[in-house]
């Protein structure tokens, strides 16, 4: 696995570029790790979905409105 970072041009909004450059001074990051760090944390959470998605994809489903009236017939709504 190559661990030498590569150049890559991100175009942020203003107000994200504030918020991330007073975020870096808070935690003494560059832009770069930190940005690099919730990349990462935020491709591992879609990993996780994804995983969670494919253990219960052949579970049986039920409609909206079956669930509403489940909730009904429980005195939850």
């Amino acid at each position: 696995m190559n661990t030498v970072p590569t150049k890559t041009t991100l175009y942020l909004s203003p107000s994200v570029r504030r918020a991330l450059k007073r975020r870096v001074i808070e935690t003494n990051q560059s832009m770069s790790e930190y940005v690099d760090r919730a990349v990462a944390s935020a491709l591992a959470d879609d990993l996780e979905d994804i995983e969670l998605i494919t253990e219960r994809k052949n579970e049986p489903t039920e409609s909206l409105q079956e669930f509403r009236e489940g909730l009904q017939r429980d005195g939850l709504i």
